[in-house]
């Protein structure tokens, strides 16, 4: 049984890997929401935005790193190192991780633009080379933080699936809210979806990878035959590994995947 003084720690260090990572895109991302306008990015606003996006690469490494070794969880309780083999392959999950995405955005087009002049970042357009670097923290530094992170301590603490949503949900949300009030729709669908698929696998790799890649496939290809292939195979990809996991829903529950329940 874990003692209540290791999950104030727990959710200690969750909150602080937040803050140092999500902090400054959560408070332009109000901003936002509240203005309804795409603000001026030149200068020195520009540049403190994408220095926060910088940092939040250590700032990730030093809470995995105090995960292991403040609050004792394994790199395979981490997803970092997986515990038994990826049910639907690496490709598979990652095209999982893609259509969750995908699907989520999709549920925003039924929605108007909240903020004026918006074209799909929360800091204007951007250069391709600010597109891979949106990418690459997207990718590596919110499905660290805000999935495997959290979904360890979750699974440590054995919280039940609506708790575990509702988690993921409220880590998710706050920096997407420039999306307007449609936000709540998309990450829901979103973070069920992956909460699903990554309890599957319980292996974070497959959906830093499909993250970047989405974001690499709106950032910097540019629209045409290439992106549509893309997308058209990672969609595939993740509806052949969905209907696999369903099948054998029958067989194998949710916590079979979980490195503390086969220890």
């Amino acid at each position: 049984m874990t003692s209540p003084s290791w999950a104030v720690k727990a959710w200690i260090l969750q909150i602080a890997a937040f803050i140092l990572t999500f902090g400054a895109p959560t408070v332009v991302a109000v901003v936002l929401l509240i203005t309804r306008t795409d603000p001026d990015w030149t200068g020195f606003p520009a540049h403190a935005y994408r220095i926060a996006g910088w940092t939040a690469f250590p700032f990730a490494a030093l809470a995995l790193w105090a995960a292991h070794r403040w609050l004792g969880l394994t790199a395979a309780e981490l997803g970092l190192r997986a515990g038994r083999p990826v049910r639907a392959g690496f490709f598979g999950a990652m095209g999982a991780g893609y259509l969750t995405m995908w699907l989520g955005l999709v549920g925003l087009g039924f929605f108007p633009d909240w903020v004026t002049g918006a074209d799909g970042s929360p800091i204007g357009a951007m250069s391709a080379w600010d597109g891979v670097a949106w990418s690459a923290r997207a990718g590596l530094v919110e499905e660290t933080m805000l999935l495997a992170l959290p979904m360890a301590i979750m699974l440590r603490l054995r919280w039940s699936w609506p708790a575990q949503l509702a988690v993921l949900m409220a880590l998710r949300l706050p920096f997407h809210l420039y999306y307007g009030p449609a936000a709540l729709l998309m990450v829901a669908v979103w973070c069920a979806l992956l909460r699903y698929a990554y309890l599957r696998v319980q292996l974070i790799w497959p959906f830093i990878a499909a993250h970047v890649l989405y974001d690499l496939n709106v950032a910097v290809v540019p629209l045409g035959p290439l992106r549509a292939v893309i997308t058209l195979a990672m969609l595939v990809l993740g509806v052949l590994a969905f209907a696999s996991w369903w099948r054998e829903r029958g067989r194998h529950s949710e916590q079979i995947c979980s490195p503390i329940a086969i220890k």
